[in-house]
């Protein structure tokens, strides 16, 4: 598989002289932790699990060495549509030893999804499960095999498989080790594929190195070691779970406690039981773990770092945090494309950690350009965010196109996220460029709205979206989930928006009271679904 967006050489001799390209695998850091604490447990997972370094290593020798003896080795893409469990993790390991390439996929895809992901990035293995949450997954796979015809193997996770598929505990029996494969920093180990916006998914080549940089910076940034024990809420088989649930764990040699279907008692108990100390995650789940009724009776003392993404921080929120949790969040960006673009450090000012996304990771920059991407504008302008570095992916599998469509080639990644800087480098996203709502030609920031309506004592969550309306182009629904059931009403909206000194023609045209936001796996609110939902309602 070859980089269509390589960074230049320069870059790439600048990024290995300055050290923040190493040449090193995960499997390296995987090998060091079992030398090192072999007893220690590696992995805990929701079907009652609990993996040492010890046990992991020696499925993943079995693992590599059998997958080799079915033809599957270096280059080839493997995918993993697995839940939460510590297969995903294990077979992604033995990919890394034989010089495969892991594509992790939700367990909640479907032929549409599937369908077009695995045909194109030539899928040549799948892990699946055999009936998860009432879906026959082999059904599935079944009906899409004969138009796949690269996919040589479907392994089901399952005691008792389908005879016509291959049994995933027969690459678990013991055989002779292979070596491992010489991994170069610049291949490719990581295939996300992400759909975004667009009809069709864009597979995000990772190195070993863009993927290091990522779990080996936020580690020195945060402080953390081998002591740490990350909960994992979000699923493994999207980039968020993938590279910090699993990749973070191993590159730090600490513990990973998997947690499945979402519920806020189970993850206080986790995090108490399992004295978890961090977590990355989409901002929603924070308010939830607060809200949480049982959330008194746990001791969570242990749980140091809650690093937000994808939603601002409400400073109301942080100071509960801390106040009821003892844990400190972080903001940050990133994407598919760049794992994280920007972050705070733990002992940041408040003013910085809360109302703004952070600032550039060490050794990469950030900047704010124009409609054009052709200058970079000044302190406080509101442009499209780009990012430059060693965290970079390498560009879209096969789509040299939407590649150029994003990486420029002097090595800049545009993110689509239209943000200010300040005058230290922070940057606060303040939406999508197609998450503005075009009022009669005056443009109105959805996530400016957002972030006011969220001061409200009485608002827990809220999304704004656009509606379409004959006369003006679009107006906005503000969608809110209240405290406590309080009957948030109209005139109380447009009171607080009048008192923030909100102009009228930001003003939502319509409210809408939910008790839950529809959400993606990884926790971010699903805005066309609310379209949909007005759609619905209007008709």
């Amino acid at each position: 598989m070859l980089a269509e967006a390589m960074p230049t050489p320069e870059d790439a001799a600048r990024f290995r002289r300055d050290g923040f390209w190493t040449d090193q695998t995960l499997v390296e850091f995987f090998d060091a932790a079992v030398a090192r604490d072999p007893e220690k447990i590696a992995v805990i997972d929701p079907l009652g699990r609990r993996l040492s370094y010890a046990e992991m290593s020696r499925r993943v020798d079995c693992l590599a060495a059998n997958m080799a003896a079915r033809g599957i080795g270096a280059g080839d893409v493997i995918a993993i549509q697995l839940p939460n469990w510590a297969e995903t993790a294990t077979v992604h390991m033995a990919a890394s030893r034989i010089g495969a390439i892991t594509n992790p996929l939700l367990p909640i895809y479907r032929q549409k999804e599937l369908s077009y992901i695995l045909k194109f990035a030539k899928t040549a293995a799948v892990f699946i499960p055999n009936h998860y949450r009432n879906f026959d997954f082999p059904a599935m796979y079944r009906e899409m095999r004969a138009d796949l015809p690269d996919l040589r193997h479907v392994f089901v996770v399952d005691e008792n498989p389908p005879a016509d598929f291959e049994a995933f505990s027969e690459l678990e029996t013991p055989c002779d080790k292979v070596a491992d494969h010489k991994a170069e920093g610049d291949d490719v180990t990581a295939l996300i594929f992400t759909s975004g916006t667009e009809s069709t998914p864009k597979g995000v080549m990772h190195s070993h190195n863009t993927c290091m940089y990522s779990t080996l910076t936020m580690a020195s940034l945060l402080g953390l070691n081998a002591g740490d024990v990350i909960w994992m809420a979000s699923p493994v088989g999207h980039g968020t779970g993938f590279i910090w649930g699993i990749r973070q764990a191993i590159t730090l040699g600490g513990t990973l406690v998997l947690q499945d279907i979402w519920d806020v008692e189970e993850a206080l108990h986790l995090i108490e039981a399992e004295r978890c100390s961090f977590t990355l995650s989409a901002t929603p789940f924070v308010s939830m773990l607060l809200e949480a009724p049982g959330l008194a009776e746990h001791d969570l003392s242990s749980f140091r770092i809650f690093a937000c993404a994808g939603a601002p921080i409400p400073e109301q929120v942080g100071a509960a945090a801390k106040d009821k949790i003892g844990c400190q969040l972080i903001g940050m960006w990133g994407m598919s494309e760049c794992y994280v673009g920007t972050a705070s450090g733990p002992d940041e000012p408040v003013e910085k950690l809360y109302n703004t996304d952070g600032r550039a990771m060490p050794g990469c920059a950030a900047a704010i350009y124009d409609e054009d991407r052709s200058r970079q504008l000044a302190v406080g302008e509101v442009g499209e965010l780009a990012a430059h570095g060693p965290h970079v992916a390498l560009g879209y599998f096969n789509d040299p196109e939407r590649t150029r469509g994003a990486f420029a080639d002097d090595g800049w990644l545009f993110s689509n996220d239209l943000a200010t800087m300040d005058e230290d480098g922070y940057i606060r996203i303040v939406g999508r460029k197609k998450d503005i709502i075009n009022r009669g030609g005056l443009k109105v920031s959805a996530r400016e709205i957002e972030e006011l309506l969220l001061k409200h004592p009485a608002i827990i969550q809220t999304a704004l979206v656009p509606i379409s309306d004959a006369r003006l182009g679009e107006r906005s629904c503000a969608y809110v989930i209240t405290r406590d059931g309080h009957d948030f009403t109209f005139d109380e909206m447009t009171d607080y928006l009048d008192a923030a000194g909100v102009a009228r023609y930001k003003y939502p045209e319509h409210l809408a009271l939910l008790d839950e936001m529809p959400m993606t796996p990884s926790g971010k609110i699903q805005k066309f679904k609310l379209v949909e939902m007005f759609e619905n309602a209007a008709d």
